[in-house]
């Protein structure tokens, strides 16, 4: 079964000034636009402060900002790349040109200002929070736990901190201190949905059913338009042969986001569970209209026209299953049982000979049984 696993993480910007400021009033208009929110309009008037005042760090950091702000990561580090040719021991400015480079995915380039941030101050727990975040894209889990771990000793209340710590135990598949940070988050920010959402993925993994499902439940219950707890949901009540809910939560899974894919196979999994087959087929064939090569799909299309007993087509089926996936043993077996009732005896036991081959212990009985 297709599963897809939700992670989130936080980095967030602050409104801090580097030393020797400017007395622009553009610049003073343009701190003021941009601590409003209004960031195009900060841009503008801090440019006119650059001309009044070209050497100013202060008006190159919220220059800074104000790009990170409406997503232009390159200008903001271009900005931030100026206050520090001006100010260049601004702890703070490493530390938002770092998460500017973590925005464009350069997690290396975003280490090394951390770095930089941290030699200078190591009191600011975002500084950790960042690197922690440039480590864990690194696949450093270890030392993103650890940087985690920092933020958390600077700030024992920092949500963002113990959600990513937990996020990081939980792919180390260490699930019990993962659910302990995502408790924590929760008790710092009871409406947290994702905290909800993430224990309940934790809770799973250590076959907690009914735990999960309640986290599932009060993820909802904030948030009741998010798709991937419907999705996770879902899941579980496969797992518990509950395939009636199953189907109901990858329905609403789909009502919210119409295009989403796994929902679907799963679904057609459940529905094929439910001897729903006409419904379950057209669930597979939307699956391949983006996983056109799908073998599984096919594999599952052959198996509901073999319950309907439209032996040809389920053959076409597993055929196609075979031609992505040469060696799954499963097609090759069902596509013999579907021929032999097809009367092709002669292919049948020519797949379950290939079936064999692979594995399939299945193919096995059913060529001792047929075939000799």
């Amino acid at each position: 079964m297709k599963r897809v696993l939700i992670l989130l993480f936080i980095i967030t910007t602050s409104a801090i000034t580097v030393s020797a400021q400017t007395d622009s009033t553009y610049y003073e208009l343009g701190v003021k636009n941009y601590n409003s929110g209004y960031f195009v309009d900060a841009i503008v008037q801090l440019k006119l402060a650059l001309k009044e005042t070209p050497e100013s760090p202060a008006v190159y950091y919220f220059m800074g900002l104000s790009y990170n702000a409406i997503g232009n990561y390159q200008d903001a580090i271009d900005n931030f790349t100026q206050t520090l040719k001006y100010a260049p021991r601004d702890a703070k400015t490493y530390l938002q040109r770092a998460i500017s480079y973590s925005n464009l995915g350069k997690d290396k380039e975003a280490m090394e200002d951390c770095n930089h941030s941290i030699e200078i101050s190591d009191k600011n727990e975002l500084a950790f929070l960042t690197r922690g975040y440039s480590k864990y894209q690194m696949k450093d889990y270890t030392g993103a736990i650890q940087d985690y771990s920092k933020a958390i000793d600077i700030n024992k209340k920092y949500a963002t901190a113990y959600f990513n710590r937990g996020q990081t135990y939980r792919r180390l598949q260490n699930y019990a201190p993962a659910i302990a940070d995502f408790t924590e988050v929760i008790i710092l920010s009871p409406k947290d949905f994702q905290a909800y959402s993430n224990r309940g993925l934790a809770y799973s993994e250590l076959q907690k059913f009914p735990e999960a499902l309640a986290d599932y439940d009060s993820a909802i219950a904030i948030k009741p338009d998010y798709p991937n707890t419907y999705y996770n949901k879902g899941f579980i009540e496969f797992e518990k042969k509950d395939f009636s809910s199953s189907e109901t939560d990858y329905t609403r899974a789909i009502s919210l986001k119409s295009d989403y894919i796994d929902a679907y196979y799963n679904r057609g999994l459940a529905r094929t569970e439910m001897k729903k087959y006409d419904d379950a087929i057209l669930d597979f064939q939307k699956v391949l209209t983006k996983y056109s090569k799908d073998s599984d799909t096919y594999l599952n299309l052959g198996i509901c026209k073999d319950k309907q007993k439209k032996y040809k087509e389920a053959i076409e089926y597993y055929s196609m299953a075979i031609e992505y996936k040469k060696d799954n043993s499963k097609a090759f077996t069902n596509r013999g049982m579907a021929k032999y009732y097809n009367k092709d005896k002669a292919g049948a036991c020519e797949d379950w000979k290939k079936g064999i081959e692979l594995g399939s212990k299945m193919a096995q009985t059913n060529f001792d049984q047929y075939c000799k």
